[in-house]
């Protein structure tokens, strides 16, 4: 549970940040790879799904071993998943709004602080963004803009945000993994490297989340 709600904390808080800068869609972003696999993995015959939930659920017991944080894998993969249906129902609801610009950031986080859900400190705090002055929320919008439509990469796009005093939240599980030393790093590189093949003998695109971990 406290792992789903530091990945529910992370989503959220991303969109705060995105919200204030009024530019870019994070979950459009940052889940687009997460929603092909998720489609992919629903066209599936039910023994591949089988295949694939065996592969990953494997995985997820070697690299948690390992140290790194891996959420759940369902064929559902909804970062909501361990919250009852209603808590869920509203979480998503309030989400919308404030993608759709209904609600502020700040009234978004009060209703969600209301459902029980609470920001960690290092990723709730915005006012970095919220001092930003119009010339810098452009540059802003621009550089999000590339990462977006690939003209950049992630990487060479983080770099630029730096420069302009803009973090992106770090995920739960690239956090953990950073936090490994070097062997423990290469065992975990070698493991996914496994996996991947084992994805490609039964033709199934393997999950972009791990591609992290092989750069």
């Amino acid at each position: 549970m406290k792992l789903q709600i530091n990945l529910l904390a992370y989503t959220i808080a991303a969109f705060l940040i995105f919200a204030v800068i009024n530019s870019f869609s994070f979950t459009t972003y940052a889940n687009e790879d997460h929603h092909k696999f998720k489609d992919e993995y629903e066209k599936l015959d039910i023994k591949t799904k089988q295949q694939v939930d065996d592969i990953l659920s494997s995985l997820k017991e070697d690299l948690t071993a390992l140290g790194v944080e891996v959420p759940k894998h369902k064929g559902k993969h909804n970062g909501f998943e361990n919250l009852d249906d209603k808590t869920k129902e509203k979480a998503e609801n309030i989400i919308k709004e404030l993608k759709d610009g209904k609600l502020t950031k700040e009234e978004a986080n009060k209703k969600l602080k209301e459902l029980g859900v609470t920001l960690p400190e290092k990723h709730g705090k915005c006012s970095v963004f919220e001092n930003l002055d119009s010339k810098t929320k452009e540059k802003a919008k621009k550089i999000f803009k590339q990462m977006k439509d690939g003209s950049i990469s992630k990487e060479e796009g983080k770099k630029q945000l730096a420069k302009l005093g803009i973090e992106i939240p770090k995920h739960p599980m690239h956090e953990s993994y950073d936090k490994l030393d070097d062997e423990a790093k290469a065992k975990v590189k070698s493991r996914i490297e496994e996996a991947k093949s084992e994805f490609e003998k039964i033709g199934v695109t393997f999950p972009k989340k791990y591609e992290y971990f092989l750069n």
